[in-house]
């Protein structure tokens, strides 16, 4: 698998966004890409230098994404995850809309650094097609309308890093409904049950005491696969907006994993989603499969 790290600073929420990537990561023995999405450079923008390695070295240019870059690549080399050497902005490959760095391998899988410049949502979608990865992990933007473009637009799964603290003993909310990602994201709930070493809860919310079939035969499967694959779990039906349960049974102490909506486009574009409005409002990380 790839996943890939979104970073904007080197500030705590960051750091957090870092160690349950990293986790994750691990859990699925993936192929990890940490990248900076920043906004042109003056510099760059009026023509006087190229976004290359060998202007950044040679004008010594100061730039916010290589100094995030060099910072992740500390704490992955704290982690024996990079390897044991210094940052160094001469590695660093360009191309015409980015530049990358490759690090050798020290675990079971890769690692790569990636700066780009532009609008957030376009680089992203451009680095999610260029590395085809199965997840984007990236803090929950403060914007709720941004995060409804990001959910929405952004071609993959994607885990909202929200209030996350390291410290904390997390459950899993696995909220299962008849979507065609929700075997998906019973799948995924399992290895990520047993990174954090967390009980999930199989949550199916009904609007009415009335739960269709689609609902009980999506519950019925994800408990069976739960209990086959040895995760222990608990298992909730309940009544209410769907959205409003979610949020108030995942609390803060939860990592919520759903699927993410492929109804109408134009819909969720105007009206938004479970999914979307979930994440949204809820109060700790929410991992959205696609």
């Amino acid at each position: 698998m790839k996943f890939l790290i979104a970073l904007k600073n080197t500030k705590a929420e960051s750091k957090n966004i870092l160690e349950i990537g990293c986790k994750i990561a691990e859990g699925f023995s993936a192929d990890l890409t940490i990248c900076f999405v920043g906004k042109k450079s003056k510099a760059l923008i009026e023509g006087d230098v190229n976004l290359a390695r060998q202007s950044l070295a040679e004008w010594n240019i100061y730039h916010p994404g290589l100094e995030v870059l060099e910072w992740a690549f500390n704490i992955l080399k704290e982690k024996g995850i990079a390897p044991d050497t210094e940052f160094d902005v001469q590695n660093m490959v360009e191309d015409k809309e980015w530049i990358r760095m490759v690090l050798p391998k020290t675990t079971d899988y890769q690692i790569r650094l990636v700066l780009r410049e532009g609008e957030l949502l376009s680089e992203l979608n451009k680095e999610v097609k260029h590395g085809e990865f199965d997840i984007a992990i990236l803090g929950a933007p403060k914007r709720k309308r941004m995060t409804h473009k990001i959910a929405q637009f952004l071609d993959t799964s994607i885990f909202f890093v929200k209030n996350f603290k390291p410290s904390w003993e997390y459950k899993i909310l696995l909220c299962v409904d008849d979507s065609r990602a929700t075997k998906r994201a019973v799948i995924l709930s399992t290895q990520i049950s047993k990174q954090f070493n967390a009980e999930v809860i199989a949550l199916t919310v009904s609007k009415t005491s009335f739960f269709g079939k689609g609902y009980r035969n999506a519950h019925s499967w994800a408990e069976r696969y739960l209990k086959r694959v040895g995760i222990p779990f608990n298992s909730k039906l309940l009544n209410g907006n769907p959205v409003d349960v979610f949020v108030q049974e995942a609390g803060e102490d939860h990592i919520i994993i759903m699927g993410k909506d492929k109804g109408n486009e134009v819909i969720k574009f105007a009206f938004g989603s479970k999914p979307i409005h979930t994440a949204q409002r809820a109060n700790c990380p929410v991992l959205m499969v696609n």
